[in-house]
């Protein structure tokens, strides 16, 4: 009964607080050969939790929601690449696997070229891709003031660890948001969303090792967008396994046997585009 209540979204909050507060004690207290993998780990579920707000989930208004996703760009030294994310994932969501699909549109770029392709599918280029685009005015459903706003904070940021006698941290936060686009953001990208041709289902659904607040649900995730994460329900009998999740990656970029799955069904469309909180854009 708890998770159903209003209260529940108390659990999205103090999660949150409670990894950030261990990832910066992480990277001030522990030398950095120990503490990157760590929080490298840390700072995944931090952008997992912070995807609930970039939905509307846990605060009632969508910018107090937005106002959250916003403070961390520049907390975690994002330079505006979070709200990129917040706007091209929205996007995913209403035209998933579908031309109109940021990931599908960036993936059709590359002309074919292995290696071009092999860079191009890595999360940290999308972004880079998208920025350029969204800067130019390309990308409506990104608000070019927060990705300005996003750099500024984080110049800030830096700022006050230089203050504060540690500058270290910034680089260490730096050097750990690079290598989580690169690695698990992009591992997890491939699982979710492709597998051999002619598959009929929209999106899998995987096991892990380190849970990932139930994003590892991921079909009942796009038919709800809404839904908290602590609702999440597996929607299959056997998801992929948890070494699914690294070997999928090596299928889609490099040995080049499973695509991208296809776009939901109508009805799975209009019950997505119901449930969400909140617009595209």
């Amino acid at each position: 009964m708890f998770l159903e209540s209003r209260y529940a979204s108390c659990l999205t909050h103090l999660s949150l607080g409670v990894l950030t507060i261990a990832y910066f004690a992480l990277l001030i207290l522990v030398p950095f050969w120990i503490a990157f993998l760590p929080g490298v780990v840390i700072a995944h579920r931090i952008g997992v939790l912070l995807h609930e707000y970039l939905h509307g989930i846990p605060l009632r208004r969508y910018r107090y929601n937005h106002a959250v996703v916003t403070l961390f760009d520049g907390l975690m030294l994002m330079f505006g690449l979070l709200e990129l994310f917040r706007g091209t994932h929205l996007a995913h969501h209403r035209w998933l696997n579908t031309d109109l699909d940021p990931a599908k549109e960036t993936a059709g770029r590359t002309g074919g070229r292995r290696l071009v392709d092999l860079l191009a599918v890595l999360e940290a280029i999308q972004f880079l891709i998208y920025f350029r685009d969204a800067l130019a005015g390309r990308k409506p459903y990104v608000r070019r003031g927060r990705l300005l706003l996003g750099a500024i904070l984080s110049v800030a940021t830096i700022l006050v660890w230089i203050q504060a006698g540690h500058p270290e941290v910034a680089w260490k936060t730096f050097a750990i948001m690079v290598f989580t686009m690169l690695v698990p953001v992009s591992l997890r990208g491939a699982i979710e969303h492709h597998s051999h041709s002619g598959d009929p289902e929209f999106a899998n659904e995987y096991k892990v090792w380190i849970p990932l607040f139930n994003l590892n649900r991921h079909i009942h995730h796009h038919e709800e967008p809404s839904v908290p994460w602590y609702l999440l329900k597996f929607r299959t009998e056997r998801p992929l396994s948890r070494w699914n999740y690294f070997t999928r990656w090596f299928r889609v970029y490099v040995k080049r046997d499973f695509v991208l799955m296809q776009p939901m069904s109508g009805a799975a469309v209009k019950s997505s585009h119901d449930g969400q909180k909140t617009p595209a854009a």
